[in-house]
């Protein structure tokens, strides 16, 4: 078990073995995902990189009796074969394959047999690439929520692909442009599934692939979220959840003794009380803490009464205010995020977090996901509700945020230029056409399909693929127990008055969950988070500040308001707005700016 990284390079006019230099440098720069690395497979149009430490770094390749090449593939993730294909066979009736990790073997035994048609065999989070010598077809696969990062670009004969944006920007065929669309994105966090912030940039849908044959490109899904009518009674709803959480639980968790990213709320807490009452045992655990009186965090009480009742090896992971400040750690953090976000800390932490776990364990399980399923604060819905935008940007407008968090500082007349509300009702009108309801059903069931289905497809970027790139970055696998297919399909049928029966958010949860978890976390109010709260943190935002106006050649110059700027520089209150909306106006634009000098990004507004 690893963390891990693919990328590659299709060109039908050039002989790839003659561009070594250029192979190579995209391996290079996949560092964010992999630290080790061993040679590419280079064909005469297409080259595979791999970067990981189960399998050095080198593609999975199937070769015929006579050692001809049939298929290559690379993978990125945890996955599951099906029972009648046995990930430890290395030949078959067919082939012979050699080399690869665990994944990429699975993942081309899986088309070897089903052809395009392998991820609907496959369970697990991935992202992987096939490519098949035999019909020069290039196949880009994804999971069926997206954990796992895919992104590439079409060239003029071929395609580059990667787990990494800055690693496709690396390519010299590519050029990293931002236009209007894709400022609106990177500002409001929401772009059209399928697209990239940058201009010509793609992403492999959740559940689809992309077949890249010599003739076209086609995209075609294998999976999304159907619509069924419910039929269990509330008893049988909750023991169903049960038994597929459960099931969730125990093929994520690896090894003898699981580990648990234990925060004390109740996601987490359940989660760490299904391990300890499964096959595994009590797990080890790990919270996060900071030194001194840089944050509070009220969970901390709550973990430690699960950690005493299921007698959990339990580990504090001490973060200092100082790391927080540390310019070379905002870096790393940028890197690993892949595009700038309003959320300075909430960022730092966890790779800070991760960093730390991962000298414990290769492999820790996260609560992430919860929330979107069983419908949490701003998840649950009521009869009179009118849904007019997303409900986290609904929220945002109501707390005077007009454009959205981070988006303070910038230049008033080029959000109006842009069309930031344009973009945003575009996108919540796509997002909408999208739902899937059943036939038949009342207004507040076809409510709560829709705050489902937007939760589920549009903002788990801010939660479990957030934590997934920062965890990865810093060298620890975490899985997600709780975006699991299977149990996303049966909960997103399930109607709203089961999720809320007894009055609360998350009522399926606290049911299934009251016998794994001591009675204080049942009744808890949840609480965000906890940010940074040192008066040197806030200092150095001012600081950064004031070397960008210094700053002639910053990149994002021309698209923020420098009096507001100045105004912020000079007035520390206006950093503390609304408790930490104006750090986040600011860490917006600090992010932008690095990222776009980072990846050279050029504007065409």
């Amino acid at each position: 078990m690893s963390v891990s990284g693919i990328a590659g390079w299709l060109d039908r006019e050039r002989n790839l073995r003659q561009f070594s230099l250029t192979v190579e440098q995209l391996a290079s720069s996949l560092v964010t995902r992999g630290r080790e690395g061993g040679p590419p497979w280079q064909e005469q149009h297409v080259a595979l990189v791999q970067r990981d430490s189960a399998s050095h770094g080198q593609p999975a390749i199937a070769t015929n009796a006579l050692g001809d090449v049939l298929a290559a593939a690379v993978c990125d993730g945890d996955v599951v074969p099906p029972s009648d294909l046995d990930p430890r066979e290395s030949s078959g009736p067919d082939a012979t394959i050699t080399g690869g990790n665990r994944g990429a073997r699975i993942v081309l035994r899986a088309y070897l047999r089903w052809g395009r048609s392998a991820p609907e065999h496959l369970d697990g989070v991935f992202a992987f690439c096939v490519f098949d010598v035999r019909g020069e077809e290039l196949l880009l696969g994804r999971d069926r929520l997206g954990v796992k990062p895919l992104s590439y670009v079409l060239t003029s004969s071929g395609a580059v692909f990667a787990s990494d944006v800055a690693t496709i920007t690396s390519h010299p065929l590519v050029r990293a442009e931002l236009d209007g669309t894709g400022l609106a994105a990177v500002l409001t966090q929401l772009r059209s599934p399928g697209h990239g912030v940058l201009r010509g940039l793609r992403e492999v849908r959740p559940g689809h692939t992309v077949c890249l044959s010599p003739n076209a490109c086609t995209e075609e899904p294998y999976w999304r979220l159907e619509a069924h009518p419910h039929e269990l009674d509330l008893d049988s709803t909750i023991k169903h959840v049960r038994e597929l959480l459960e099931d969730a639980v125990a093929r994520s968790a690896p090894g003898k003794q699981a580990a648990v990213l234990l925060s004390g709320g109740l996601d987490s807490s359940i989660l760490t009380g299904l391990v300890a009452f499964g096959v595994h045992g009590p797990p080890r655990t790990f919270t996060v803490l900071f030194d001194g009186a840089a944050a509070p965090v009220p969970d901390r009480p709550y973990a430690e009464e699960v950690v005493r009742m299921w007698a959990c090896d339990h580990w504090n992971v001490v973060i200092r205010p100082e790391e927080l400040s540390d310019p070379v750690t905002s870096a790393e953090v940028l890197a690993a995020k892949d595009v700038p976000t309003p959320f300075g800390d909430k960022n730092i932490t966890p790779y800070l977090f991760s960093r730390q776990v991962a000298g414990h364990t290769p492999v820790a399980l996260s609560g992430e996901g919860a929330d979107a399923l069983f419908a949490g604060p701003g998840g649950s819905v009521d009869g009179n509700r009118v849904l007019t935008s997303f409900p986290w940007i609904m929220r945002s407008r109501r707390m005077g945020m007009r454009h959205g968090i981070g988006t303070g500082l910038f230049d008033r007349a080029l959000l109006e230029a842009v069309d930031v509300d344009g973009h945003v009702d575009r996108m919540f009108r796509e997002a909408l056409d999208e739902v899937p309801h059943p036939a038949g059903g009342d207004r507040l069931e076809r409510l709560a399909r829709q705050v489902d289905y937007l939760t589920v497809t549009r903002l788990l970027e801010q939660t479990v693929l957030h934590m997934e790139r920062l965890s990865t970055a810093a060298g620890l696998e975490v899985r997600f127990p709780f975006t699991d297919h299977r149990l996303l399909s049966m909960l997103y049928n399930v109607p709203p008055s089961m999720k809320s029966f007894d009055g609360r958010e998350k009522s399926l949860l606290r049911a299934l969950g009251r016998d794994v978890v001591p009675p204080s976390v049942l009744t808890r109010a949840k609480v965000p988070f906890p940010i940074n709260y040192d008066p040197g943190y806030r200092a150095g935002l001012r600081s950064r500040l004031r070397d960008f106006l210094d700053d002639s050649t910053a990149p994002a110059r021309p698209l923020v308001d420098l009096q507001a700027i100045r105004r912020m520089t000079e007035e520390p209150s206006l950093i503390d707005r609304g408790g930490w909306f104006g750090r986040a106006d600011a860490e917006m634009v600090l992010q932008l700016n690095d990222w776009m000098r980072r990846l050279n990004i050029q504007t065409r507004l």
